[in-house]
């Protein structure tokens, strides 16, 4: 059973049309990626599921009850659900340690002080903790708001950009502090990020929205090896575009993991100039040009191949992918 739902939400600004009809399902212990570019509806929807902001048609259940409308509700929010976005809210003049603890200011001094302990150690806020929120790096005060919303464990945990201040070796330990958490305590989480790297990597789907449309829904193995137009396979990875085997068959095009260099002219279905190549760290990037001026990216663990050769390269037949 899905644990929160939002259903045919549509929501306009002035005459603008933000999101037209979306229906979503997070089911239980589940990481649901909403991916999109800026713009795309995404943190609106994400407001609307928080119950921050009420569309204008549409409704989000918490389980099989009705949450209601944002207007009828003396605080906005929810109790089961928390949501987590790039503003932090924090108290500026309080210190980090008292950020956190204000979460569970209900419970016992006890419980409440060996929570706060594990969180700090958990965020590595250790060496903030008595430093006031007002100044913090944007990276502290966003780890300081994961782990005040953390602190009481929430039905639901929406997460809208969360790492955007964060360098990459704290994101890392922050999504691994929270994916511990996640399968400790069954968490169900939604994560909206214009990240595509993130949403394939951590969720289980993953959602992709454009311009308000929810244009498809999958594993991020579905949404990587068969998108649904030529929007998707762009927003999810580099993709090297074929000529049509007829002008109105759509687009057809390859992933550069399947390119490979080879020296028999029988097996070539591609020949090129190589014009640039990029030392990704893990792996060497190569681009090449063919006559028409038509572009060929592929990848290869070593470096082995100078700007201005000529070269053959081949991909699987069945490496082809078609979109619409």
């Amino acid at each position: 059973m899905a644990v929160l739902r939002a259903r045919a939400i549509t929501k306009r600004f002035d005459d603008k049309t933000v999101l037209s009809g979306i229906s979503l399902d997070l089911k239980k212990n589940e990481w649901l990626g909403i991916l999109g570019e800026s713009g795309s509806g995404k943190s609106t929807l994400l407001r609307i599921m928080a119950r921050l902001l009420d569309a204008d048609e549409g409704e989000v259940y918490l389980g099989r009850d009705r949450l209601p409308d944002v207007s009828t509700q003396l605080i906005a929010g929810h109790a089961g659900i928390k949501h987590i976005h790039q503003e932090f809210e924090l108290f500026p003049n309080q210190t980090v340690r008292e950020n956190i603890a204000y979460a569970l200011r209900f419970y016992e001094p006890d419980f409440r002080d060996e929570r706060v302990e594990d969180l700090l150690e958990l965020t590595q806020l250790g060496p903030v903790r008595d430093q006031k929120a007002k100044l913090l790096s944007g990276g502290e005060k966003q780890r300081t708001a994961i782990a005040r919303s953390l602190a009481e464990l929430p039905e639901v945990l929406l997460l809208d950009e969360p790492f955007a201040h964060l360098d990459s070796r704290n994101r890392q330990a922050i999504l691994e502090a929270i994916q511990s958490i996640r399968r400790r305590h069954h968490l169900s989480c939604v994560f909206v990020t214009h990240e595509a790297a993130d949403a394939l990597a951590w969720c289980d789907r993953v959602a992709v929205l454009r311009a308000g449309q929810l244009v498809q829904v999958g594993t991020p193995e579905e949404i990587y090896d068969h998108p649904a137009n030529a929007y998707v396979a762009e927003l999810t990875g580099v993709v090297n575009w074929l000529p049509a085997e007829r002008p109105e068959s759509g687009k057809y095009f390859v992933r550069p993991e399947w390119v490979k260099v080879t020296k028999n002219s029988a097996r070539a279905t591609w020949r090129g100039t190589l014009a640039a190549v990029r030392f990704r760290g893990s792996f060497w990037e190569y681009l090449c040009y063919n006559g028409r001026q038509e572009a060929m990216t592929f990848y290869a663990a070593k470096s082995k191949l100078n700007v201005g050769e000529e070269l053959l390269l081949t991909y699987p037949r069945s490496a082809v992918r078609y979109v619409e």
